[in-house]
């Protein structure tokens, strides 16, 4: 019995790495000056040929909407506007089944030339317009945090 114990264990422990993520930048975060904004939004629907479970298709009404949610915050005002090309970063909103009840939501920031990630949040969805709304918000404080944080160090 002790074997199977240790394996289960091992093969529990080995897992670890592959669920970590990678931890945010608070100072690379803080540099940050151009953003380019991305948002990909899918549904489920039935595949319509017969088969079990369900496909996806993109969703143009959910992207719509959550682009202009994201552009009636404040985050403009913080970072200039940039194609993905010349950002300094890559703001990603990633929306699944956005107008159900079992819908998704994930927001990353990656560094545009390292692909490191700099901030990420995610979420169910509740009511799409207070999510986005909300996650932006947090997003805005920890750019805050960082600077601060950034000019203490600096401090002597």
């Amino acid at each position: 019995m002790r074997p199977a114990v240790a394996f289960c264990f091992l093969s529990v422990a080995c897992c670890f790495p592959l669920l970590a993520q990678q931890v945010p930048n608070p100072a690379a975060l803080a540099k940050v000056k151009t953003a380019a904004l991305v948002v990909r939004a899918t549904t489920s629907v039935s595949c319509g040929d017969g088969s079990e479970g369900t496909c996806v298709r993109n969703d143009a009404d959910v992207a719509t909407n959550v682009k202009t949610y994201v552009d009636g915050t404040e985050l403009w005002q913080h970072f200039d506007r940039a194609e993905a090309t010349k950002a300094d970063a890559i703001l990603e909103f990633t929306v699944k089944d956005g107008k159900t009840t079992y819908g998704r939501i994930s927001f990353s920031v990656r560094d545009a030339d390292t692909n490191n990630m700099l901030y990420s949040e995610y979420r169910d969805v509740v009511m799409l317009e207070n999510d986005i709304i909300r996650i932006i918000n947090h997003f805005l404080k920890a750019v805050e945090d960082a600077k601060t944080k950034l000019v203490s160090k600096k401090k002597p």
